[in-house]
């Protein structure tokens, strides 16, 4: 399954590089196709604007999206989730078990 990795990037790229390189690599042992935002290009000088619809348009290309911690407080990848939302993809969450309908994936 080809996932999207959606996670806070804003004031903190350089933890989140890390981060989003680390559940890349889980995703792939676990048989997953890993699409990580760091690796999509935006264009010369990108603006945010420029950056998101990247990435929407790499997500539009997936199965499913993986969202880590801390997703509900970034704007972008709350914007993600809604996209994947809309366009049936499958919801993963790190770390968030309980709901039966949701995908959960322990890295």
């Amino acid at each position: 399954m080809k996932v999207y990795i959606s996670l806070p990037i804003s004031g903190k790229e350089k933890t989140a590089r890390e981060k989003a390189d680390i559940i890349k690599a889980a995703l792939s042992r676990a048989g997953h196709t890993p699409v990580n935002p760091f690796d999509i290009y935006a264009g010369d000088k990108p603006s945010y604007a420029d950056y998101l619809c990247s990435d929407l348009r790499a997500l539009a290309d997936c199965d499913a999206i993986f969202l880590c911690e801390g997703w509900q407080f970034s704007r972008g990848c709350r914007i993600e989730r809604m996209f994947a939302e809309e366009f049936s993809k499958q919801i993963m969450y790190e770390n968030q078990t309980g709901n039966d309908s949701l995908y959960y994936f322990n890295r």
